[in-house]
């Protein structure tokens, strides 16, 4: 399996490795829904999609589990929220019972798992969802939770070792119980428990004085803090991987205590572990928080990068690298880097010290490829149209994707094949998009509908009269190419196109730069480009 030279390659060795006779071999992720589910968030979910798929190639049988974690306390509204003030009453409860403020669903976290597991569905990600407020309330871990009140003392000295070395001013004291949970009275998280031993939990709100008894096989409000809730499911699930951020990955962190109480309470071993890096945006500090409000999604992200572009991103970086995800003119240049890689990847082996780079990118692509299609060294890479000449090509026509198309076919970009077509859509759509929301000024134009009525520079009228000859003569098959050659006699004869350019740029655009004029002219058709021209010339 030379070919398998991928990171998630070797993730997947090494937990096969630490689990030969585990099967199905279970992978998970999961996240807590409370606020938008960001792209910095994806990273997880990806960098588990990524080695599910590599367990796969080895002919293993793998669940993927992604656990929704909506029984976790709303603790804090996101700047962006609508009706911030209703959101602010139900602080302290669980974010799977606070309203949907937008009105679309049965909760608030509802709403947020919605859209992100809509995201995931363009990208051929498809785990199997647990929503663990529903796993709580119907009991599915009452043992789980008991294995846990049992070795209470167990978990305080591991919990309070880690306090020590990270120098916590205070411990746990001998009364404490792994338990968190839901006053049944007022839904709020302020609660006293006391334990029978066996599966009763008698529980005291603080906040409204309501007591309950609560059998745990019965199910109900309550559930285990996160540092023990984490591997009671590992050892539940038979978690086999799992990633975290570097946020849990410290010395004393979550899942430091999290190997040592699932081996200690629960009989299984910590998963193979990946720390990932946080994911930024270009010119923000610090990693992407939900909180802040103003976070990309992952359908955001696809708004501009087709769904292999995104997946090749997160699959070219190591999970405990840092990157950017930017929405400037670096668009452009991820486009280039991700057509250049193609190209690579489809180039044949010849034995040559290039094919560990052709081999790299070739596993790379399969990975990111949404139907993790392999690569067939040598043979025809797909046609694609670069992402700045569509760019170009899609604002001269308003973002009219038909006649985008229909020019690009006409020019020889693209053929009319299918295939061919509906990529060049996809990805002229993906332009138009980042044309319009995110694009800086300067890249920014529109065709004037009207012509300018402003005077043309004496100096320039000659020439500009010779360039609308040009155009009246000229067939458009051959547009581009005449142009380009007329340019250069002129450049050769000593004339300064620097007295032409920006006064047909002004004519064309009303500004005084713009992409490149040949292609410019050629694109828009001399029909469309003559009257806004001519009218500038003397009667």
């Amino acid at each position: 399996m030379d070919e398998l030279n991928h990171w998630a390659d070797v993730a997947a060795a090494r937990t096969l490795q630490a689990h030969p006779e585990q099967r199905p071999i279970t992978v998970a992720a999961g996240i807590t829904p409370s606020g938008v589910v960001h792209i910095g968030n994806f990273r997880e979910v990806m960098t588990v999609d990524l080695v599910a798929r590599a367990l796969r190639d080895r002919g293993v049988d793998v669940r993927f589990l992604y656990s929704w974690d909506d029984f976790d306390v709303f603790r804090k509204v996101p700047a962006d929220a609508p009706d911030r003030e209703r959101l602010e009453r139900e602080l302290g409860r669980s974010i799977a019972e606070v309203p949907d403020p937008w009105g679309e669903h049965d909760s608030y976290a509802s709403h947020h798992i919605a859209a992100f597991e809509a995201s995931l569905a363009p990208l051929g990600i498809r785990p199997e969802f647990i929503r663990q407020s529903r796993a709580y309330r119907a009991g599915r871990y009452a043992e789980g939770i008991r294995a846990a009140l049992t070795h209470a003392a167990t978990i305080r000295q591991i919990l309070n070792a880690a306090r020590e070395r990270n120098g916590a001013r205070s411990l746990l004291p001998d009364t404490w119980l792994p338990l968190a949970g839901f006053c049944s009275g007022c839904g709020h998280d302020d609660l006293a428990f006391g334990w029978d031993g066996q599966w009763s939990v008698h529980t005291h709100c603080n906040r409204c004085g309501h007591e309950a008894d609560v059998d745990l096989r019965q199910g109900g409000g309550l559930k285990l803090p996160w540092r023990v809730d984490w591997p009671m499911r590992w050892g539940f699930e038979r978690v086999c991987f799992e990633p975290g951020g570097k946020d849990h990955s410290s010395a004393g962190g979550s899942y430091d205590t999290a190997k040592d109480i699932v081996r200690e309470v629960y009989g299984w071993v910590a998963p193979q572990y990946v720390g990932y890096d946080f994911v930024t945006l270009k010119g923000t500090a610090g990693k992407i928080s939900s909180s802040k409000g103003g976070v990309v999604t992952v359908a955001d992200c696809l708004e501009v990068y087709e769904p292999e572009v995104l997946r090749w991103m997160f699959a070219s970086y190591r999970p405990n690298t840092e990157f950017q995800i930017s929405f400037d003119l670096d668009a452009i240049k991820l486009y280039e880097d991700y057509d250049r890689a193609v190209r690579l990847a489809y180039e044949a082996d010849d034995g040559s010290a290039k094919d560990k780079k052709r081999q790299a990118a070739r596993r790379t692509m399969q990975l990111a490829s949404v139907e993790h299609r392999p690569i067939t060294p040598g043979s025809t890479p797909p046609t694609v149209v670069p992402f700045r000449h569509l760019g170009v090509v899609v604002q001269i026509f308003d973002g009219d994707l038909d006649r985008t198309v229909a020019q690009l076919q006409q020019s020889g970009a693209i053929d009319a094949t299918p295939t061919t077509v509906a990529a060049a859509r996809r990805r002229a759509q993906c332009a138009w998009n980042w044309v319009r929301d995110y694009a800086p000024d300067d890249f920014r134009y529109r065709i004037r509908e009207q012509p300018a009525d402003s005077p043309v520079p004496s100096e320039a009228v000659p020439l500009l009269s010779r360039l609308v000859q040009l155009l009246r003569d000229e067939a458009p098959a051959t547009l581009e190419q005449a142009l380009t050659d007329q340019f250069k006699r002129w450049s050769a004869e000593g004339i300064d196109l620097k007295q032409l350019y920006p006064v047909v740029y002004d004519r064309l655009l009303g500004r005084e730069q713009g992409p490149k004029l040949t292609s410019l002219i050629a694109t828009m058709g001399a029909a469309r480009a003559l009257p806004l021209l001519e009218a500038s010339l003397p009667r």
